[in-house]
C-alpha cells in the first residue's frame, strides 16, 4: 500500500542545510572512544539535540564506561514502538597525515560533508531527528512511538553497553529496532541488512628472548618477528580462507531466500575497487558471486603488526618481541568465546603454543528473520523513497549492536539505508557522506516510522 509523505519529505528538504549544520557541530566534538576523548561532551550535545524535539533525554551511567543517552517520544498506547540505536563515539583519525581536511573541522565540498563521524554514525542520529521534526511540524504527532538509545563505546566493542541493556530490558522493549543506518551503493542504491557479522579481536604476541640482540646473532638465535609471521601464516591462505579446522562448524547456513535476494542485488565491485585504489579482489569472482563470498565467509585480518626497530635510519637488531592485532569476523551462529578456545587450541596443535593470545574485545553476530514486522517495513520504506526495491543482505559485513537487541531484549533488529555509502571512508581517513544520501536517509527513517 502506498503512503503519501510529500509534506514530511518537503520539510526534510527545506531544512536540510539546517540539519547539516547541526551535524557539523556534532562532528566537531572529538569523541574518540579508543582515546577516551570528549565522550561527556558528545553525550551532552546529543541530549540537547533530542531536547529540541521535545524529548527529555536522560544520561545513564555505566560501570566504568561513558554514559548511555536514552529518550522517547510517545504517539499513543495503541501505536507500535520503534527503537533507534546509534553511538556517539568515533574512530581514531590515524593516519592523520592522509586526511585532506581537519577530521574535526567539517567541510562541505563537491556535494559531500567531510568529517570524522559524519557517516559512522553521528549523521544517522541527526537524520533521525530531522525525520521526527518533520512529522511534528507537519502533522503534529508521530505515527509510532520512538525510543532513542545512543551509547559511547561502540567503536571499541561496546564493553559496557551489554550490562546497560541487561539492566534495562523493560525500558528498551520495542516492536522493532534499527541499528545505526545501512549504506547506499556507489550509485545510490539503498541497502537493507537483517543482521551483522561479529568480531573476535585478539592480540598475538611472540617472545623469543628476554632482550633484543645484535642482528649478527641471527644465524643461531630465534627472531620473534619471524616466529609470529610463521604462526600467522597458519591461520589463513593467500585467498583469505581461514585454515582453522572446524572454524565455521556452528555457523548459520545460507538459505535459498538469502541467496535469491543477494543475486538480485546491484553489487558492482569495480566501483569499490576504483574508490579504494585496488586492482582486483582477493578471489577470482565478480558480481553476485563475489558478494556471496564476502557475505558467507569468515575473515582473519591482520590489523596491525609491530616488532623491532621502526624509527628513522637503521638499527641492526634481532627483535625479542613481536605483536599483531588480529580481527576475526565471525558469522551468525558462531560465538566469540568458543572461537577463542578453538584458536588457542589450534595454535598449540600447530606447534605455536608459545604464542600468547590475548582477548581484546568482541561483538557477537546475529541475524533477524525476513518475515518480521521491522524487516517488511524496511523493504517497503526503501521503495517509498527510492522508487525501487532495496538490495537486501542477510547481514552486514561489519559488526554492530544487533545481537544486544535480538538476543537480550528480544527485539527484532535491522539496518536500513542511512546517510553513508560504500566509500564513505569510516574507520579511515577522509570520512564523508554525500548530501543526497543524507536527505534520502532522513526520508527513509520518516517512511519507516510511517510504515511501522
Amino acid at each position: 500500500m502506498a503512503v503519501d509523505l510529500t509534506d514530511v519529505f518537503d520539510r526534510i528538504d527545506r531544512h536540510a542545510d539546517e540539519s547539516l549544520a547541526t551535524l557539523a557541530d556534532f562532528c566537531r566534538i572529538p569523541s574518540v572512544s579508543a582515546e577516551k576523548r570528549a565522550q561527556p561532551e558528545a553525550a551532552a550535545f546529543l541530549r540537547g539535540l533530542l531536547g529540541r524535539i521535545g524529548i527529555e533525554a536522560r544520561e545513564f551511567p555505566t560501570d566504568g564506561g561513558p554514559n548511555v543517552v536514552f529518550g522517547e517520544l510517545r504517539a499513543g498506547e495503541d501505536r507500535p514502538t520503534i527503537l533507534l540505536y546509534n553511538h556517539y563515539d568515533v574512530q581514531p583519525v590515524d593516519p592523520v597525515e592522509e586526511w585532506k581536511t581537519d577530521p574535526f573541522s567539517p567541510v562541505i565540498k563537491d556535494g559531500k560533508l567531510f568529517a570524522r563521524g559524519s557517516g559512522d554514525t553521528k549523521g544517522n542520529v541527526v537524520a533521525q531527528v530531522a525525520a521526527v521534526q518533520a512529522f511534528l511540524e507537519t502533522r503534529g504527532r508521530l505515527p509510532c512511538n520512538v525510543k532513542f538509545v545512543v551509547e559511547g563505546e561502540e567503536e571499541v566493542g561496546s564493553p559496557h553497553f551489554r550490562s546497560f541493556v541487561e539492566a534495562n530490558r523493560e525500558m528498551l522493549r520495542a516492536d522493532g529496532a534499527t541499528i545505526e543506518g545501512g549504506e547506499h551503493s556507489m550509485r545510490g542504491v539503498p541497502k537493507v541488512e537483517f543482521g551483522c557479522k561479529g568480531t573476535l579481536y585478539v592480540q598475538l604476541t611472540a617472545r623469543t628472548a628476554a632482550v633484543d640482540q645484535h642482528s649478527m646473532w641471527a644465524p643461531i638465535m630465534p627472531n620473534a618477528a619471524w616466529r609470529l609471521i610463521h604462526a600467522l601464516d597458519t591461520l589463513r591462505d593467500e585467498r583469505g580462507k581461514v585454515l582453522i579446522p572446524g572454524w565455521t562448524r556452528t555457523a548459520m547456513k545460507p538459505t535459498k531466500e538469502m541467496r535469491s535476494y543477494l543475486r538480485r542485488a546491484e553489487f558492482r565491485e569495480r566501483d569499490l575497487l576504483k574508490a579504494w585504489g585496488i586492482r582486483a579482489p582477493l578471489v577470482p569472482k565478480h558480481g553476485a558471486a563475489l558478494l556471496e563470498h564476502a557475505m558467507f565467509s569468515p575473515t582473519c585480518t591482520i590489523c596491525g603488526l609491530t616488532s623491532g626497530y621502526q624509527g628513522e635510519g637503521t638499527k641492526t637488531v634481532n627483535p625479542a618481541v613481536a605483536r599483531a592485532k588480529v580481527d576475526f569476523r565471525i558469522l551468525p551462529g558462531m560465538r566469540s568465546r568458543a572461537q577463542l578456545k578453538v584458536l588457542r587450541k589450534y595454535l598449540k596443535t600447530k606447534g605455536f603454543g608459545d604464542i600468547d593470545v590475548k582477548f581484546l574485545d568482541a561483538i557477537e553476530p546475529s541475524a533477524t528473520r525476513y518475515d518480521t514486522r521491522i524487516s517488511k517495513a524496511a523493504i517497503a520504506s526503501a521503495k517509498d523513497v527510492y522508487g525501487r526495491p532495496p538490495d537486501v543482505w542477510p547481514w552486514s559485513l561489519g559488526a554492530s549492536a544487533t545481537g544486544f537487541f535480538n538476543e537480550i531484549v528480544r527485539v527484532p533488529s535491522i539496518s536500513g539505508p542511512g546517510v553513508s555509502y560504500e566509500a564513505s571512508g569510516y574507520h579511515a581517513p577522509n570520512e564523508h557522506i554525500r548530501i543526497a544520501d543524507f536527505r534520502n536517509g532522513a526520508k527513509y527513517f520518516a517512511s519507516l516510522m510511517q510504515r511501522f
